[in-house]
């Protein structure tokens, strides 16, 4: 089984299949996008992921240290908001920061709203002032459910039903089949989410059929399960020492069998978490920024900010 948020990585192991497009492209330099695209129930089987477009913008060097890439990704992935946004951003925007603002690995929403440039109140008490190139932006990290004692899809429809934006987007962590993936990739859906799915604790989904509007799920994978880990490890190991085929097999059925073996569903985050963390939720925050308010750079938008 396949345990991974990533809707390439699960297109990729299903292979070709009718009901599913792939697109794969280098959008800029050192940027590359893949263009998943399930098309009917056939394809939702297939991969299990929902009938939608899944985009991912990938990087190898992103988040660290190369400035000029990461405002690259950043541009990369304000192209995909407004494609699948469309007319959307013309209305009142709800950011939501998913995730335990405490726990590092699950911190990438909030993080990510403390750095959107949020322009709701002022649309709203000081409307002869504003800059006309402002978006109609709000807001909010809704906790989890065991700190808050509420279910974060009960606050969302609260707010949303309060608010009636014309669009909300989630912002959560990911979880990915590949260690690779980790902290060089970063997904938009314009599917929903449902909070928790990435380490197996799911909850309410997050869509139009729930909240009653077009909801972008955006995201970057930040865990691994410790079984795909070993299950790496010892692939690559034995690619790079020569081994008896007649072995193979039976070391094949033990890869298999780690995937439900004691401390499987553990997860692994990198050692440098807090600093990925913070890079990432400052890309994607500039996205968000340079997307959801018109003509403004990302150099504008963090000048808003302080």
């Amino acid at each position: 089984m396949i345990r991974t948020d990533l809707a390439m990585e699960a297109a990729q192991a299903a292979g070709n299949i009718p009901g599913v497009e792939v697109l794969n492209d280098e959008v800029m330099p050192g940027v590359n996008r893949s263009r998943v695209t399930i098309l009917n129930q056939e394809g939702e089987k297939a991969i299990g992921k929902k009938k939608g477009i899944y985009v991912t913008i990938e990087a190898q060097q992103l988040a660290r240290g190369d400035a000029e890439l990461d405002e690259h990704c950043s541009i990369a992935l304000a192209n995909e908001i407004r494609n699948m946004a469309g007319d959307a951003l013309s209305g009142v925007v709800l950011v939501v920061g998913l995730g335990n603002r405490m726990v590092t690995p699950d911190a990438l929403g909030p993080a990510v709203c403390d750095a959107v440039f949020v322009t709701r109140h002022v649309h709203e008490y000081a409307p002869e002032g504003i800059d006309e190139r402002l978006g109609n932006v709000s807001a909010i990290a809704p906790g989890v459910l065991g700190i808050t004692g509420i279910e974060t899809g009960e606050v969302v429809e609260g707010v949303v039903e309060r608010m009636k934006p014309s669009l909300v987007i989630a912002v959560d962590s990911l979880a990915s089949r590949s260690l690779e993936r980790v902290r060089t990739t970063i997904q938009i859906a314009n599917t929903g989410i449902a909070p928790g799915a990435g380490i197996g604790n799911k909850r309410k989904a997050l869509d139009q059929e729930t909240l009653g509007v077009p909801v972008l799920a955006l995201g970057v994978p930040l865990v691994v399960y410790a079984a795909t880990v070993a299950q790496d490890l010892m692939e690559n190991a034995m690619n790079k020492t020569p081994t008896d085929v007649n072995i193979r097999p039976g070391v094949q059925n033990i890869l298999d069998a780690m995937m439900d073996a004691e401390g499987a569903d553990m997860i692994v985050t990198p050692k440098e978490i807090d600093k990925v963390v913070d890079d990432v939720a400052r890309i994607i925050a500039d996205a968000l920024n340079i997307s959801l308010h018109k003509n403004m750079t990302i150099e504008e938008a963090r000048r808003y900010m302080h």
